[in-house]
């Protein structure tokens, strides 16, 4: 596929949508300060807001990852349309380091599609959707702060790259005081299966995201905190 096919097809499943919905309200919207060990590596800017692109009830879910947090020289921006199931249907990643990449991905109940583009090459190769796909990526977290499904059926790690991963299951764990810095919180806990490792989201009652835990990679995320 040339190059401004790639462009215009970003526009007709991305760029278009989000304009037209420039004007409603967030329904949340914040920062996330991603941690490895204890040191905050990078932040995330997100915005989510009600769609009907995936299905009336869906999300769009767009946000800016910056790495390092203070003096940023990686820069990753990205919109995920979720469906009224929160499983996504399209999502969009731009890397704007270097060489900027662009990465499309389609997602449609026999295949996936995922379409590739820098200035200069392009590439598009297609996965059979056996399992329904859940965006878990290790450097892009706001897919997040829309509460996994925890529906039956078989789910598959997708990360924003294009790359399928492990098998993933979904448990809510229920509420319980949790620790979040200096406060204690009573917060509704998410936990993820993915292949050997375990991801576990908490949530506060109305239901935003206020950290997520990765220990085999390392990975604390935390909601940075509003106002005073």
């Amino acid at each position: 596929m040339a190059p401004n096919r790639i462009a215009a097809l970003l526009v007709v499943t991305v760029l278009v949508p989000l304009a037209a919905r420039a004007q409603e309200a967030p329904t949340d919207r914040g920062v996330l300060l991603i941690m490895h060990g204890n040191a905050v590596v990078g932040r995330e800017e997100f915005a989510v807001r009600r769609s009907g692109a995936a299905g009336p009830g869906g999300f769009t879910v767009a946000s800016t990852a910056f790495y390092p947090a203070d003096r940023p020289e990686h820069v990753l921006t990205s919109v995920v349309e979720l469906g009224p199931d929160t499983l996504p249907s399209v999502a969009r990643l731009e890397i704007g380091n270097g060489e900027p990449l662009t990465v499309i991905i389609g997602i449609g109940p026999r295949r996936i599609t995922v379409r590739r583009g820098t200035a200069t090459t392009e590439s598009a190769r297609e996965y059979p959707a056996r399992e329904r796909p859940m965006i878990v990526d290790d450097s892009v977290f706001a897919a997040f702060t829309v509460r996994p499904p925890a529906a039956p059926g078989p789910k598959r790690a997708l990360s924003l790259d294009g790359s399928l991963g492990n098998a993933v299951s979904v448990q809510n764990r229920g509420r319980s005081p949790t620790r979040i810095d200096t406060r204690t919180l009573e917060l509704d806990a998410v936990e993820l299966e993915v292949g050997r490792e375990t991801i576990t989201a908490w949530y506060d009652a109305a239901g935003r995201l206020i950290k997520l835990a990765w220990p085999a990679r390392g990975i604390t995320v935390l909601r940075e905190p509003e106002g005073p």
